[in-house]
């Protein structure tokens, strides 16, 4: 028989106290520090609505869902501040700052060097970790029409200028026919690569006329239509060299 185990939803009671948890070990640790966990008892309630409010947490009844968004944010967010062994850190500073062992621009010194260090290792976002917009949803790539952002939706990419004034209506839509008949997909790798060099090699293309699969460059042709088209390029042909 095999077991699997699965995740446990949480309620807002089990994360409260996860949260008053949250790194027990790193602080154990340290002497003379109230605070333990992430938050305060008079904090974490506030912490929590304001993730729903924000739209990174839905409650379903009594259980509390990561979004869409909040899924997202993760992914971007560098792993040393999804730690909360980074706030039993700071608590330790503050201590120190508090029994006179570290002065207080030393310690603000500190915070600015690793914002610093932060924003330099995360300044370019893959698209496996894709970045967010205003909106909450996954950026893949600049629009080449007006230059907004190009945004993963259900059905396609597309731009985030759709609303704006006048509108732009560049879309690469997931079920496009130029991909479906060729049995590949429009992922958003290929969207993004689409998008910053205006073309991708795909490799096991299929022909309907030849029942074959072959490889090719596939280009962005966009006009300002209202549908984007594509077109393939083939690498020429080494010709065979002719015996002496």
């Amino acid at each position: 028989m095999i077991h699997v185990n699965t995740l446990q939803l949480l309620s807002e009671d089990t994360l409260l106290s996860a949260m008053e948890h949250a790194s027990a070990e790193d602080f154990a640790k340290l002497e003379d520090v109230e605070r333990k966990g992430l938050g305060t008892p008079a904090t974490r309630a506030g912490m929590i609505e304001k993730l729903v409010r924000s739209g990174f947490v839905e409650r379903k009844k009594k259980q509390l869902l990561p979004t869409e968004k909040g899924t997202e944010l993760i992914k971007v967010m560098p792993d040393t501040l999804k730690s909360a062994r980074l706030t039993a850190e700071w608590e330790e500073r503050l201590g120190a700052v508090e029994r006179g062992e570290l002065s207080p621009e030393d310690f603000m010194a500190g915070i600015s060097a690793m914002l610093t260090e932060l924003i330099k290792g995360y300044q370019d976002v893959t698209v496996a970790n894709a970045a967010l917009s205003a909106s909450g949803r996954t950026v893949i790539g600049i629009c080449p029409r007006c230059g907004k952002n190009v945004v993963e939706g259900k059905k396609s990419f597309f731009c985030e200028g759709w609303n704006a004034t006048p509108p732009c209506g560049f879309a690469l839509w997931k079920n496009d026919r130029f991909f479906t008949g060729k049995r590949k997909e429009l992922t958003r790798k290929v969207a993004a690569a689409l998008l910053k060099n205006g073309r991708v090699a795909m490799t096991g293309l299929f022909s309907e006329k030849k029942g074959v699969l072959y490889d090719a460059t596939v280009v962005m042709e966009d006009t300002g239509e209202k549908f984007v088209r594509f077109k393939l390029e083939f690498d020429p042909k080494t010709p065979k060299k002719k015996g002496n």
